[in-house]
């Protein structure tokens, strides 16, 4: 009932805000506004062009600041709430409290440098909601946010912009609140800079206490600096060893490529002589989380520096006074590959405001800092950043004549640790074999390479199943709270971390056949976890720990043991061990699989980064339970498709029955319907041949090799069926054609059945030939689309990936669907009431032509995620498909109905040319 309510009050806030937004506020530029806001003046509109309002919508639109003061407080949930007992406590938590601005309308008016604008501010943040129950009273936090529709001016001179206007809410107690006469002042340069690149100001109503809003300018006008230079390069980091930036297919700079890489968490390291460069700056890690560039390579960027290890980055707030930050800009050097950045401190101003509570004021400050990131193309045990980079004092290097002055004890070194998701393929691995050696020494030590028994015990990860998906195992700690999981970064000398198509294609080629072949395979491994510190509640909030490890796996024992490196009491801990036995079984592991591990310490007791050892379980594979339940899923799919098909061939016997009874039927039936849905047939079953033999090892490769087999005989088991009701199809067909040639004899003029049949063929044959042409045009399309997003090519509904044939093949199904609609016009242009065709066929064809779409709605609710029945190899799926699709063909179905009772010309009644009945000479009945 609650998530009942809620939906409910969403809906009424959405339609509030419509409303709000779609009517014109005429007291927005009333008194309201003089009173309101000093400057700029009002002036007159004036004709603004079309792309002028356009750049201007553009530099004013806002989508990441956020907003702070105890006016929030007052609209939103307070930052500390308590319950009556004192016991439990909620607070903003992860929500984060933001706002962003979308312009409406913007013109220019009479008064140079004044822009009169229109816009809608929304505040999104959390607040409390409060349960009455038998129970008692429970407390739950919600989502929660509030639009305002605003009217005002903007001056380029003093870069102040004032707007004033209302907003509505729906209270906790689900009334209406009214927020009248607000104001809202920001200040927004133009252009924004290096330092001046922040946009501040206050939103205050009669109804609440003002408070600030802050955000990075997001605008195009945005004025670079000169160009930031970089340390000279290290003998040791040639531009070889860091990846460079995918260019667009225009050969312009990728700025999508940049910012995915760089908005991250990094990890810090301060050299010994960092103080006497940096003394403002000594927190342990650096988030990137806004990044700005331009095609031809120029970049600004805003970083926050944080004392907090728990990597909860997702929900921290980026403005807050306690936390140092930074803003660069610079530009991204082809040449060597990295990306030069000039930084300057950001604080609060040391001058308060007049009034503290309404504006956050910030300072630009000590721009003498040098930036510089990059992309390692070598990975090793030690080093894994997608990014990594260093901060320097650029003011002590350019006072000085000798560059190198700047030595690595004076440096910040920083590298990435958040897992990637991206396409490593041209990233290459070089394993530690010193710490590969001490993995097997222990292994061997362990004796676990002797132990006939586990043998014994069934199947271990690579001895029955060849996937990579395999290899990743989530994990859980014996006796305290933490969880966590383990991914596969190496597996022999195959790369499977990161894109999972460059993964599938790394794995089969290499590790599998490793796997056969070898005892002991070489392993690389990511592993994240997180665990309660020291003195927590279970109200605070666990700490993320890191281990990167390499070491050994035997598949025939299904034993793991590696050593690694974690952070540790602040410094870089290497001698972590972490050793794993899997569990066996006879289906493998994961169906009631799992296993036991341990992560400790090989360091001596008395040393400061010993710790004690940590047990942990590992649970059935995640992948496994989703290959169980897209076998079972498959299997129903399976049946499905066999009842639809045999259903198909039921609906054509009694179809070919009907016209042996009717022999006015045949005449009256079109050929072109009956083409029609003999190609639709044929068509999935000439394509799809290709695609059950190449295209399915694919699809399925996380499936063993005898479930693949099965899997291709299943496929042509499950056409069998469509192929029957082809052959019936053209039964049909040739019943229906010696009946036309019967009548046609006998028939002349235009409402001879071959006129009326010619005329069918001269409406549908353009419309299936444009349609495909469609087709063609929106898959090369698609590709183009794909490959400059370096994605795959992928069909019109989310689906797999697909060829041109494999589109075409669904066009037919498309075709298909509205088979009834070259009888429809066959009807409309002779006027025959002739009940051609049997309810059984036009109506069952309907349903079992719409049955799929509705399946697949249901799929896309329910994530299941097999296609044999709903394939889009067959049809057009998505949202809309699944919507238009059945509709259409029930409405072709339904005017069909009213032909063959009212007559086929009842749409065209003017033009009525009488009964239409054709004059029937002697045949023989086929």
């Amino acid at each position: 009932m609650a998530a009942l309510a809620k939906n409910h009050r969403l809906c009424f806030i959405l339609l509030v805000v419509f409303i709000t937004s779609a009517t014109p506020s005429a007291a927005a530029l009333s008194g309201s506004y003089s009173s309101r806001c000093v400057s700029p003046s009002p002036a007159a509109d004036q004709h603004t062009d079309v792309d002028d309002a356009s750049a201007l919508l553009r530099s004013f639109h806002i989508t990441s600041g956020v907003f702070s003061g105890e006016g929030a407080d007052i609209l939103f949930a307070p930052r500390s709430f308590y319950a009556v007992s004192g016991l439990h406590q909620f607070t903003d938590g992860f929500v984060r409290r933001s706002f962003s601005l979308l312009p409406h309308s913007v013109s220019r008016t009479t008064e140079p440098g004044v822009l009169h604008l229109a816009a809608t501010l929304t505040l999104s943040g959390s607040r409390v909601q409060v349960f009455e129950s038998g129970a008692g009273r429970s407390f739950e936090k919600e989502r929660h946010s509030i639009s305002f529709y605003l009217d005002g001016y903007y001056s380029s001179t003093s870069a102040q912009l004032c707007m004033v206007g209302e907003g509505s809410d729906l209270s906790i107690d689900g009334s209406m609140k009214h927020y009248a006469d607000v104001a809202l002042h920001l200040r927004i340069p133009s252009p924004s800079s290096l330092t001046d690149p922040f946009v501040t100001g206050s939103l205050e109503g009669a109804d609440f206490e003002p408070f600030s809003l802050v955000t990075y300018a997001e605008g195009s006008s945005y004025s670079y600096g000169e160009n930031a230079s970089c340390l000279p390069e290290p003998d040791s980091q040639p531009a070889a060893a860091r990846r460079g930036i995918q260019t667009t297919p225009d050969g312009n700079f990728s700025c999508a490529t940049l910012q995915e890489r760089i908005a991250t968490s990094y990890r810090l390291e301060y050299g010994p002589g960092y103080a006497v460069s940096f003394p403002s700056l000594h927190d342990p890690r650096m988030y990137v989380n806004q990044v700005h560039c331009t095609p031809g390579g120029a970049v600004r960027a805003y970083a926050v520096f944080s004392n907090d290890t728990a990597d909860k980055w997702g929900f921290r707030h980026i403005f807050l006074s306690e936390e140092a930050a930074v803003v660069a800009d610079g530009h991204w050097d082809s040449d060597t590959n990295r990306l030069c950045l000039r930084a300057c401190l950001v604080a609060r101003s040391s001058q308060a405001p007049a009034t503290p509570s309404t504006r956050t004021e910030l300072q630009v400050h000590e721009c003498g800092i040098g930036m510089s990131l990059w992309f390692p193309a070598v990975w090793t045990v030690r080093d894994r950043s997608v990014a990594a980079g260093v901060i320097w004092n650029a003011t002590q290097m350019n006072s000085s004549d000798n560059h190198t002055s700047v030595g690595p004890d004076a440096l910040i070194t920083a590298s990435s640790f958040q897992d990637w998701k991206g396409n490593l393929s041209d990233v290459k691995y070089i394993y530690n074999f010193t710490m590969i050696e001490e993995a097997k020494k222990h292994y061997l030590k362990a004796g676990l390479s002797t132990s006939k028994k586990k043998k014994s015990n069934g199947s271990f990860l690579g001895n029955y199943t060849y996937s990579h998906r395999e290899f990743y195992f989530p994990l859980f700690f014996e006796g305290e709270t933490g969880s966590g999981h383990a991914r596969p970064v190496m597996i022999g000398s195959a790369m499977v971390d990161g894109d999972h198509r460059a993964a599938n294609h790394s794995f089969s080629r290499h590790a599998a056949a490793q796997l056969k072949q070898s005892t002991l395979v070489n392993v690389s491994y990511d592993m994240s976890y997180d665990v309660a510190p020291k003195n927590w509640s279970s109200f605070g909030q666990l700490e993320r720990q890191h281990i990167r490890a390499e070491g050994v796996y035997d598949p025939t024992t299904g034993s793991l043991c590696m050593v690694g490196c974690g952070e540790h009491n602040g410094s870089m801990d290497c001698k972590i061990l972490v050793s794993v036995q899997f569990f066996g079984g006879d289906k493998g592991f994961g169906y009631g699989g799992g296993g036991r591990g341990r992560i400790s310490s090989l360091r001596d007791s008395s040393d400061r980064l010993y710790f004690p050892g940590k047990g942990f379980t590992v649970s059935g594979m995640y992948w496994r339970s989703v290959v169980s339940e897209s076998i079972w899923r498959m299997d129903m799919e399976s049946v499905v498709v066999v009842i639809s098909t045999t259903m198909t061939c039921v609906l054509t016997v009694l179809q070919i029955l009907h016209t042996k009874r009717n022999p006015r039927a045949a005449a009256s039936t079109s050929i072109t319907m009956l083409a029609v849905q003999a190609l639709g047939l044929v068509t999935p079953l000439v394509v799809n041949s290709e695609l059950v033999f190449f295209n399915k090892r694919k699809d399925f490769a996380w499936l063993s090799d005898s479930d693949k087999g099965w899997l291709h005989l299943n496929e042509l088991m499950l056409r069998v069926p469509t192929l029957i009701a082809f052959v019936l199809q053209l039964r049909l067909l040739q019943l229906a054609w010696s009946g036309r040639i019967s009548v046609d004899r006998g028939s002349e003029g235009e409402a001879s059945p071959a006129a009326v049949e010619r005329k069918v063929l001269r409406t549908c044959l353009p419309l299936y030939v444009v349609g495909a042409a469609v087709t063609g045009v929106a898959h090369m399309m698609n590709v183009r689309a794909a490959r400059e997003a370096e994605l795959v090519p992928r069909r019109f509904a989310p689906a797999e990936a697909t060829t041109l044939w494999g589109d075409l093949a669904s066009y037919a199904g498309l075709v298909l669907d509205g088979f009834l609609l070259p009888q429809v016009i066959f009807n409309a242009a002779s006027g025959s009431r002739v009940k051609a065709i049997s309810p059984w066929f036009y109506v069952g064809g309907t349903a079992i032509r719409g049955a799929p779409h509705a399946y697949d709605a249901f799929r896309a609710v329910s994530y299941a995620p097999t296609h044999v029945y709903a394939s889009s190899r067959d049809d057009f799926f998505g949202v809309a498909w699944d919507i238009v699709v059945p509709l259409g063909a029930a409405l072709l179905a339904f005017v069909l109905f009213l032909q063959q009772r009212l007559g086929g010309d009842l749409l065209l009644r003017p033009r009525s040319r009488g009964s239409g009945d054709y004059q029937l000479v002697s045949t023989t009945n086929y």
